[in-house]
């Protein structure tokens, strides 16, 4: 009987549908190419993360109560003393998460679903009356019910299912739902509802953002019913003309009564407000020559009729007209002399509709098959034996499936879809898409519908998966797309995810149909489910890195290149706010880091290209963003930010980065020098010239022994140190071009060029000796002399105010000449500067915007330098000194209107650029 027909309860109110917008940019899902701003509100004529970023996807009934029933006999109730059901709450379930709105893929947007919702009815007392579990299903017939104000259109569309599993109170005061539960067969109740009128604030930020309008009904399900549509007659709208859209009809026979539901099928007068008026319409049949026989009229429809009735209408037949009816095609029509036909059936009154449309299948899995029900109707009733098309299309398709199928004696054909793997042809998205048209043979170019399909990639996992190569890439993609889970966890955050393992286990292992599933978008094949969920249990502290292969090593030191990039830009910022002039000997120390950082970012670069590699510097590509994490996952737990120059973020940041490492090597800390720098002949270009045997074998022993505490600078270094020593056994490592690497002859110590295992090894051991990881101590004879300071001890000179210096019993302390900070002598700038939240059509903005443009010029100048053309480093060189005049005119503009703070440089390098 389905929710179409007597008896029905009929409900109206507010719903919320808080979904994520960020992954509706499939841009976005490049965690290469992802920028904070990406998470932010639409601003235009700043795109970032469309209208509702911070959507958690969840599904709510804000405010919905049951506003009229229908009886048996046709009968309807508007008031709570008539039947207490009137007036009901329609709510979410107490006892578990909310449901979840769910689309398909980027790509394909227009079939959202409904998963894991579980609405109850509850009296005027509070106490529960049933509540029902709402089959998965996908929105159907959405279509511009109104215009906003700006012209874009305001969409409706509308839901049906069944409520599955419903439990019933003991004691039902109620006439109608004891009626209601006597109907239903199968533990299942039939639902249909309209959307419409979701608030999304593009054109201003009201209170009710995410809210939007519901109209509904739920009547009893019979047993061999489809659950997701009506199979009875399908009204079509006749022309662009017409005021109606399409809309599902039933003919009742041993009532006599046609239902013809117009829920979704009048516009509004805007955004939520009442339907327009139609005029007065009628039910008809269509004669041979398309002539309208007016049966009925459709009475009713008035501005009470949508939220009072569900948009539903009825009308009574007498047998004659029955029998019109079962024969001719139905049409609605406009009244008065001359009927106009808005709505009718097609030329043979059929009609074909699945059970079900949206479809995820994954590749040599168990899931890689799924199937639907096509139903075929004619005049209303089973059609036997019709042939029936499925065309997907003439280009390679990633699901095989029947190209027709054959309607058996109760007009059902079943199709089974299977998914082939299409090949990772999105790179950065899963899978890909197919859409299925299928209807009738006879009219094969007017399909009645069509399936969505995504078909997953397949996925081999690894036998050993880590983090940084397996797990982290497809964590960081949901922690981008989903930033409101990073108020709970970061999933881009090793130690957070291990923090939280019991809860993302649960979640990766729960039901696709369950709330609780993760990730909400039930975009995940199991295959990369099952490899996360191995790496969970592999251990209390699960496998970080492991370089098995050239390869690996190839991306482990395109990793630790942007770390040295990444450090960079801060150390900068707190520089350039130092006004000209003033604490001259912070700025020498900080200047001078700055210039071994470069110099450890060019390394890692010449190391890449040894390996024959490719260094990728910029766009496209990672460019650290900030604030924010460094990358490899190393120092996961510290947020490096951009912030002017003081004692606190020195020593809060600055030599957070640069702690010192003293690794366990032979079960004691390891302290002091490995090599000794004499033993060591460069030419001035960095080319090797000599070096001991004693002192490579020194090398690969300490590299092989030394134990750095996991996910340090120090121990990033120290794995790619022992991958070299490991990888390079057969001399075949430094596959790569001799005249692509690069020569410094003014770098801050030696700027090697790579050409084999020795001079990697030292390369490697000098940024470990001069930075991140130096093994010195203040204790003993390890320091050496003031020259050899590693940064950290360079930072906390300017902290403690003093340099190093040695006593007469030979230990270092900082008691060597004063190193004074003057706070006035830095710019007000501010925390964090970010060009995106400037005014668009400010200064500021465009200020910001042209450093912004000298910084990405200068990444793309030294991605040319280390990708074959290492001649063009002086033009780079030049490139960073327009950096820093251009960093400097900004602290001469305000931050705000008002404001006693500057702008500062931002170091932003856009790789995505969306228009309105």
């Amino acid at each position: 009987m389905s929710y179409l027909g007597f008896p029905r309860l009929n409900f109206a109110g507010t719903i919320q549908t808080d979904v994520a917008t960020a992954n509706n940019v499939p841009q976005y899902f490049d965690n290469d190419l992802f920028e904070p701003r990406f998470q932010r509100r639409m601003d235009l004529p700043d795109v970032n993360g469309l209208w509702n970023p911070r959507g958690p996807g969840t599904l709510r009934l804000a405010d919905v109560a049951v506003t009229s029933v229908c009886l048996p006999d046709g009968r309807r109730l508007t008031d709570g003393r008539a039947d207490p059901v009137v007036g009901a709450r329609l709510v979410d379930d107490d006892l578990r998460t909310d449901g979840k709105m769910v689309d398909l893929d980027p790509h394909n947007q227009m079939v959202p679903e409904i998963y894991g919702w579980r609405p109850r009815l509850l009296d005027s007392d509070g106490d529960e009356l049933l509540r029902g579990d709402f089959l998965p299903s996908a929105v159907e017939d959405l279509w511009p019910r109104a215009d906003l104000p700006s012209g874009r259109p305001d969409m409706a569309g509308a839901y049906q299912s069944v409520l599955t599993d419903v439990t019933w109170a003991e004691r039902l005061r109620s006439p109608f739902l004891r009626a209601l539960r006597r109907l239903t067969q199968d533990g299942m109740l039939s639902v249909k509802m309209t959307m419409d009128a979701v608030e999304d604030g593009v054109e201003h930020w009201p209170d009710n953002i995410t809210l939007g309008r519901v109209v509904g009904s739920i009547g009893p399900y019979f047993k061999g019913e489809p659950r997701r549509f009506v199979a009875g007659r399908r009204l079509r709208k006749t022309d662009d003309r017409s005021p109606l859209f399409h809309a599902p009809c039933r003919v009742d026979e041993p009532s006599s009564t046609v239902f013809v539901d117009l829920g979704n099928s009048i516009r509004a007068e805007g955004r939520g407000g009442p339907l327009k008026d139609v005029g007065p319409l009628a039910l008809a049949v269509l004669d041979d020559d398309a002539r309208p026989r007016v049966l009925a009229p459709l009475d009713g429809i008035d501005r009470d009729f949508y939220e009072l009735g569900a948009g539903i209408a009825a009308v009574r037949l007498d047998r004659a007209q029955l029998a019109l009816a079962g024969r001719r095609r139905l049409a609605v029509v406009s009244a008065g002399d001359a009927p106009a036909t808005l709505l009718s059936e097609n030329a043979d009154a059929s009609w074909v509709h699945a059970d079900g449309s949206v479809f995820r299948l994954h590749p040599d899995t168990p899931r890689e098959s799924a199937g639907t029900t096509l139903y075929a109707t004619r005049h209303g009733r089973p059609a036997a034996g019709v042939r029936l098309f499925l065309d997907a299309g003439s280009a390679p398709r990633p699901v095989s499936l029947p190209e027709e199928v054959v309607t058996d004696a109760q007009g059902r054909a079943r199709v089974t879809l299977t998914g082939t793997d299409p090949g990772n042809p999105r790179k950065v998205i899963d899978g890909a898409l197919a859409e299925v048209a299928y209807g009738p043979l006879h009219r094969k170019g007017e399909p009645d519908g069509k399936l969505s399909v995504r078909v997953f990639d397949a996925y081999r996992a690894p036998e050993r998966p880590t983090w940084l190569r397996d797990v982290r890439p497809i964590f960081q993609q949901y922690a981008n797309l989903y930033p409101v889970m990073r108020d709970v966890l970061d999933l881009g955050n090793y130690n957070d995810v291990l923090r939280y393992r019991t809860y993302i286990r649960r979640t990766l292992l729960a039901p696709p149909d369950s709330p609780n599933h993760m990730p909400v978008t039930r975009d995940l094949s199991p295959g990369k489910r099952d490899m996360i969920v191995s790496w969970l249990d592999s251990g209390p502290r699960p496998e970080l890195l492991d370089i098995t292969s050239v390869e690996e090593l190839r991306d482990v030191l395109q990793q630790a290149m942007l770390v040295e990039l990444a450090t960079i830009p801060p150390y900068l910022a707190a520089l350039l706010s130092v006004k000209p002039g003033h604490n001259v000997e912070i700025v020498d120390l900080i200047r001078a880091v700055v210039r071994e950082e470069m110099q450890h970012m060019a390394q890692v670069c010449n190391l890449l290209n040894a390996v024959g590699g490719r260094p990728r510097i910029g766009r496209p590509g990672h460019v650290p963003t900030f604030p924010g994490a460094l990358p490899a996952g190393v120092l996961p737990d510290l947020q490096v930010r951009l912030r002017k120059l003081s004692l606190e973020h020195v020593r809060d940041v600055f030599m957070t980065i640069e702690q010192p490492q003293h690794p366990m090597v032979d079960g004691k800390p390891f302290k002091g020098h490995v090599i000794s720098p004499q033993s060591v002949r460069v030419t001035r270009d960095g080319e090797l010239r000599h070096i001991e045997d004693g002192d490579v074998q020194r090398l690969r022993t300490w590299f092989s022994k030394a134990e750095y505490e996991p996910q340090t600078i120090a121990w990033l270094y120290n794995r790619i140190a022992r991958a070299i020593i490991r990888l390079d056994r057969d001399g075949k490592l430094f596959t790569g071009d001799p005249e692509r690497q690069v020569g410094w002859p003014d770098a801050p110590g030696t700027l090697y060029k790579v050409t084999d295992g020795r001079s990697a090894l030292l390369a490697v051991h000098q940024i470990v000796e001069q930075g991140e990881g130096s093994p010195h101590d203040l204790d003993g004879d390890g320091l050496g002399d003031p020259g050899e300071l590693g940064h950290y001890y360079m930072f906390a000179e300017i902290v403690e105010g003093r340099q190093l210096a040695r006593a007469s019993d030979g230990t270092w302390g900082y008691t060597g000449p004063r190193i004074p900070f003057d706070p006035e002598g830095v710019h007000p700038v501010i925390d964090d500067p970010d060009t995106y939240r400037l005014p668009a059509d400010s200064l500021g903005r465009r200020e910001s915007l042209r450093c912004d443009a000298s910084y990405t010029r200068l990444l793309t100048a030294l991605n040319r330098v280390f990708n074959g053309h290492p001649k063009e480093l002086d033009d780079a060189v030049g490139l960073m000194f327009q950096l820093q005049v251009e960093a400097r005119k900004l602290m001469a503009v305000p931050s705000a209107e008002g404001a006693r703070t500057v702008l500062g440089p931002a170091f932003q390098s856009p790789g995505i650029e969306l228009g309105q």
